[in-house]
């Protein structure tokens, strides 16, 4: 989960400097007890940038955009340009909020290859804003009575976009088994919901 090193700079010369590394321990901006992968819905403008700097320095591990029946916007043939772009992005704020790592921004799926790569998660969230069973926190505290954690634990967290999820596709997310949950009373942002997911996992862990 990346490192943090102290380096002895010398025999510093006008085009070059060398140095040696005096001492490493592991990087104390990662939390080491979480891998978290955010799956969000594409909105629209630059909200997908604020959502990468944000999560980024919130800790996420990886950010994966999708498209989804209600998404307004659709990636198509700019698809390589923009994942550079939000690279760059995610670059710059793991470089600013001091990360052990550069959070990997994925390639965009459908909703449906989301829910193909639910092997890989320990406990998958989904925010639904129809959901009145369970709170977020609810749902953690009934996983971590279940789970006994010896080894980090991969988390997803799937966020819809602007017109939040389609009946039809919160029935396939539940049916994949992935735990449907309420972020309260309040409608919120999709800029604003994963945010405040992320902000949850960190402390509570």
């Amino acid at each position: 989960m990346g490192n943090d090193y102290l380096i002895v700079l010398e025999s510093p010369t006008d085009q070059t400097i060398s140095g040696y590394i005096k001492s490493q321990e592991p990087s104390q901006g990662e939390t080491p007890e979480l891998l978290i992968t955010l799956y969000q819905g594409l909105p629209k403008g630059t909200k997908m940038e604020v959502i990468i700097q944000k999560g980024v320095e919130l800790g996420v591990y990886e950010i994966v955009p999708f498209s989804s029946l209600r998404a307004v916007v659709q990636i198509k043939d700019k698809q390589d340009k923009k994942i550079e772009r939000w690279q760059r992005i995610a670059y710059e704020a793991a470089k600013q909020s001091k990360r052990g790592i550069i959070p990997q921004i994925g390639k965009r799926l459908t909703l449906a290859g989301v829910l193909q790569e639910t092997d890989r998660y320990d406990l998958i969230l989904l925010a639904y804003e129809d959901e009145n069973r369970q709170t977020l926190k609810e749902a953690l505290t009934a996983f971590e009575k279940k789970h006994v954690a010896d080894k980090p634990l991969r988390i997803a967290v799937i966020i819809g976009p602007e017109g939040g999820f389609d009946p039809q596709e919160a029935a396939a997310c539940q049916a994949a088994g992935v735990i449907s949950v309420s972020l309260g009373k309040r409608i919120l942002r999709t800029e604003t919901a994963g945010m405040m997911v992320l902000s949850q996992l960190n402390f509570w862990k």
